[in-house]
């Protein structure tokens, strides 16, 4: 696979590729038998025991697993893998079981014509301070304590929760800007810079760090190529899953910046209120809530770590270097690294030097800088074992990607987009926010760039997500230059509130309703809750008088609508894209098993599964699970094997291959009344051997008329395919998709198809 301008090209046949990828997956996010919601099993012995050997499945589950991604239309594989699964057991201490059953599975992935970007996965660090990816002995490197991460608000971690059922949905993304994650991405980045006084084994910890981490990818490039899977398989590398900023460019370390909109819920301290809360000091910290026009002061709140610090103590440390065998320089004492460097002082709990982050401010530099200087260290070594990857170079959360240097020219841009709305709510609402204009200051400053950037009803909401993608495609055109765009993560949650079926009647009085209520939003702080959640008296009832909502495989389903605009604002800017994701072990109750997100596009009826959702629909008349299909199409169904997430947008065309540029791609989802509509138009290119080859779905598109198979149904409704010129075919594979080929020689003529499928039929 090669780049050229913004596109993707296969190299023997000079064709233009869109890929339409998923990331493989969450489940590798934790190791095999240590969910995030179970206590038993975490930190034992430093994790350095872990495996994850096996996530997301065995390699002996791989052919059911690829098959039915091939069978979706994915052709492109994001694969996580974590820094923890290579070097969990201690520095330098690899393991060569989990290296083994990575190469296996790509292997696996050559048979079934898949190719693969491999991901280095991590969130908020590590799983120690609730996230993923990280060794457990970084932490103990750095002198942190994990077991008291709980008390000192140093991070919330799910497995340390007092109630996991309750673990705040969401909440684990605040713990970038908490004591832990951030003291450690500083380190990572600019430790030298920051904390100078941290050498271990003669060497800087931020060497240290970054010289692991990339040995450990390195390690992995040398497996791939020694087993022949660069460029047939293994396409490219990620550069690290959403960086974290840590106290790099902090402004003033007492508060926050005054048009910070980012992501807050929960208890949000300062960075020196963190450090106070770390050194075991009762700290009163802000509280956030999330509203629908971003995040909301809520108050103060005191916490009290009750003794407790997020520092390992002197005789801890000097247990963990021995173990480790680490030496450190004699300044490096136990405690908080940032009193040690005189940021504040702990016998009079006061800052002392409030600026010390600024480092725009004093050296005219900033995160980028050191990010990008990390960048180079890394792709300098990873292209020496493969030097015609693809570098998937991704920018800091939200963030514009810095300019590369001249000496890399095969990148592409891969940042993450997510509805943040419908992401933390679990509600597809009638209103929305445009989030990264917002953030990029295209609506000015002060309190009405929110109502600026609010976006009312579902034509505004679609249009606002398209904007969106366009925003960060033309900044990657801007500082990364003219390269592919592929936005490596987006997805929808599939535990949504439930839409209860409704008259237009009620629909059009409960729009009226909330935009009133938002209006005067002063007058009403204290009903806001009540109302949403009091029932519609037009809504339809059952026979036993409860609310009945739109099932999950409904035109009118939460996630089916939310899904279809998310994936068609990629489509819009004509951007390849990895949902996120497939966990094939995604639970009824606990979700992808990780921080109780839920973002599957699979999950197994099962036994087990029918009893839990049984038990949650009694629990709440409300419940996500009472959407569940009634009936599931074939789409929905291999091998005996039922998805009950078999959402309708998911299964749509896809030109995966195009004998020219692409000019648009437009989708109308199937309803009731709307048959399913694929509309797909390219400037044909003289210099591209072989046809257009699009991915189309039976279950909304069955084969024309002309073809016929021992798989067609016989009563089925044929579909419809209209040519500006050239010729087609259809490309026959098994019950669940065929591909539609498309020849059109002789010149350079814009080019139309037009594709039309079925209506859902009433159940």
């Amino acid at each position: 696979m090669q780049v050229n301008g913004p596109w993707f090209i296969e190299p023997k046949t000079n064709r233009k590729v869109i890929f339409r990828g998923v990331n493989l997956s969450g489940g590798t996010k934790i190791p095999g038998g240590v969910p995030s919601h179970e206590r038993n099993g975490y930190w034992v012995d430093y994790d350095r025991k872990v495996s994850f050997v096996g996530r997301p499945f065995p390699i002996g589950e791989a052919d059911i697993h690829l098959q039915r991604l091939v069978d979706h239309g994915f052709n492109l594989l994001r694969l996580m893998v974590t820094w923890e699964a290579i070097e969990h057991e201690g520095p330098g201490i690899y393991d060569e079981d989990y290296l083994n059953y990575v190469i296996e599975l790509l292997i696996k992935c050559k048979e079934y014509g898949l190719k693969v970007y491999l991901n280095p996965h991590q969130d908020t660090w590590s799983r120690h301070c609730g996230g993923s990816g990280h060794p457990g002995w970084t932490h103990t490197l750095v002198g942190l304590n994990p077991l008291n991460f709980p008390e000192t608000n140093a991070a919330i971690v799910h497995n340390l929760h007092q109630n996991p059922e309750k673990f705040p949905k969401m909440i684990w993304n605040t713990n970038y800007q908490k004591l832990a994650a951030a003291t450690l991405f500083t380190l990572f980045f600019a430790g030298k810079t920051f904390a100078p006084k941290c050498v271990v084994n003669g060497v800087h910890v931020q060497d240290y760090l970054q010289s692991h981490y990339i040995n450990a990818y390195i390690l992995l490039a040398q497996r791939v190529k020694k087993h022949n899977l660069q460029g047939d398989v293994v396409i490219g590398y990620d550069t690290m899953n959403e960086p974290g900023q840590g106290y790099i460019g902090w402004p003033d370390l007492t508060g926050r910046p005054s048009e910070d909109v980012d992501f807050k819920k929960g208890l949000t301290p300062t960075p020196f209120e963190s450090m106070l809360l770390g050194h075991g000091v009762a700290t009163e910290v802000d509280d956030w809530v999330f509203t629908w026009r971003g995040p909301k002061k809520n108050g103060r709140i005191l916490v009290d770590p009750k003794g407790f610090q997020a520092w390992l103590s002197t005789e801890e440390q000097h247990v963990a270097d021995q173990l480790f065998e680490w030496k450190r320089s004699p300044e490096w004492k136990a405690g908080c690294i940032w009193a040690n460097h005189g940021v504040w002082d702990p016998s009079t709990k006061t800052i002392t030097r409030p600026n010390y982050f600024n480092i725009q401010k004093q050296q005219n530099k900033n995160y980028g800088y050191y990010w990008l200087e990390f960048i180079k260290l890394y792709s300098t070594q990873l292209l020496e074992i493969h030097p015609d990857a693809i570098l998937f170079i991704q920018p800091p959360i939200m963030e514009r990607a810095p300019s590369m240097p001249s000496t890399l020219t095969n990148l592409a841009l891969c940042p993450h987009w997510y509805d943040g709305l419908t992401l933390v709510k679990k509600k597809w609402c009638s209103y929305n926010v445009d989030y990264i204009n917002l953030k990029r200051g295209k609506y000015g400053n002060g309190p009405l760039r929110f109502l600026r950037a609010l976006r009312l009803g579902e034509k505004a909401i679609r249009q606002s997500f398209v904007d969106q993608i366009e925003t960060l495609k033309l900044e990657g055109l801007e500082t990364l230059g003219n390269y592919p765009f592929i936005i490596g993560e987006i997805g929808i949650p599939y535990d949504m509130e439930p839409v209860k079926q409704k008259s237009v009647v009620t629909m059009t009085m409960e729009w009226f309703s909330w935009l009133f209520v938002q209006l005067f939003d002063q007058f009403w702080k204290n009903n806001k809750d009540k109302r949403v959640t009091t029932k519609s008296k037009h809504a339809t009832t059952d026979k036993k008088g409860k609310d009945k909502y739109y099932l999950m495989n409904s035109p009118e389903a939460p996630q089916n609508k939310a899904m279809d605009a998310s994936i068609n604002a990629a489509e819009q800017n004509l951007v390849s894209y990895t949902l996120w994701n497939y966990v094939p072990d995604n639970h009824p109750k606990w979700g992808d098993l990780w921080n109780g997100e839920d973002l599957s596009i699979w999950q197994e009826d099962t036994s087990m599964s029918a009893l839990i959702r049984e038990e949650l629909m009694e629990q709440s008349d409300t419940s996500s699970e009472t959407l569940l299909p009634e009936t599931i199409t074939k789409a929905g169904r291999d091998n005996n094997n039922v998805n009950v997430r078999d959402i309708i947008s998911l299964h749509r065309p896809h030109a995966h291959i195009v004998a020219g540029t692409p000019l648009s791609v437009e989708y109308i989802s199937p309803t009731h009344k709307q048959q399913a509509t694929f509309i797909f138009s390219f400037k044909n290119s003289l210099q591209a051997e072989g046809a257009t080859e699009i991915y189309v779905p039976t279950v909304h598109f069955p084969l024309p008329a002309e073809v016929d198979t021992p798989w067609k149904e016989e009563d089925s409704t044929s579909s419809k395919i209209e040519v500006s010129g050239g010729q087609w075919k259809a490309q026959t594979h098994n019950e669940k998709y065929w591909t539609l080929l498309w020849w059109c020689d002789g010149d350079e003529a814009d080019q139309e198809l037009r594709l039309e499928g079925r209506i859902i039929p009433e159940l």
